[in-house]
């Protein structure tokens, strides 16, 4: 099991500057599923529509969960994510999301993506304590989501992503000094032994959007 798992979609031409793209529900329903179990408080199971082009967020206009001629709206944000409810009803039923996009295509190139990272609530605040929290349930959902012999096969969970919500400036990272790594994309890569760091990065005011597992692949094969 990845930590992300890209999924392939069914596409539909729309006449308009939009797609339609529809997914079958049961791909949701087994992560929400893992989280519903483990009852974590501070992590969950994001889904997001991503260009496999660029990696954009796709622009969602319109989401709904349909089963047979009956049709639900479910919550989503317009910058790319879904927030399908739980229901084992609903996947019993063989339900489908359907999602309107607004990406100017008559056939869409999103494709979902699916990770965990923690609650957004939990970003404000951070405190070492709880970020060792994080760290651990973030592990417990991958390990869990690979199943009792995939989890032998994971990358290393090397500690967690921060990804502040601007850039960091010269100064910044220079107060980080050598306990913060830098991702290509920005992120801030955190060992998990170096989580006291956290109260740096407090002190420097770095607002945060996301934190998500680091995993480094050891086996070059």
């Amino acid at each position: 099991m990845r930590l992300l798992l890209v999924v392939s979609l069914m596409l539909f031409s729309s006449f308009s500057q939009a797609s339609t793209i529809k997914l079958n529900y049961s791909v949701f329903f087994s992560y929400m599923k893992t989280m519903y179990k483990l009852d974590y408080p501070y992590v969950t199971t994001a889904f997001y529509l991503i260009d496999k082009g660029d990696q954009s967020l796709c622009h969602i206009n319109n989401a709904e969960i349909v089963v047979e001629d009956v049709n639900e709206p479910i919550l989503f944000q317009p910058e790319g994510r879904l927030l399908p409810f739980y229901s084992d009803q609903h996947r019993q039923d063989g339900a489908v999301l359907v999602v309107d996009l607004d990406d100017g295509k008559t056939l869409s190139s999103c494709n979902l993506q699916i990770t965990v990272m923690a609650k957004e609530r939990e970003l404000a605040n951070l405190n070492e304590q709880k970020l060792v929290a994080i760290a651990e349930q973030l592990e417990g959902v991958l390990k869990k989501n690979a199943g009792m012999i995939g989890k032998y096969f994971l990358p290393e969970f090397a500690g967690v992503r921060l990804t502040p919500t601007s850039p960091l400036t010269e100064s910044q990272l220079k107060a980080l000094g050598n306990q913060v790594s830098m991702a290509n994309n920005g992120d801030l890569l955190l060992k998990k032994d170096a989580f006291n760091i956290i109260n740096k990065i407090n002190e420097l005011n770095l607002l945060l959007k996301r934190i998500t597992p680091w995993m480094v692949n050891n086996n070059p094969s």
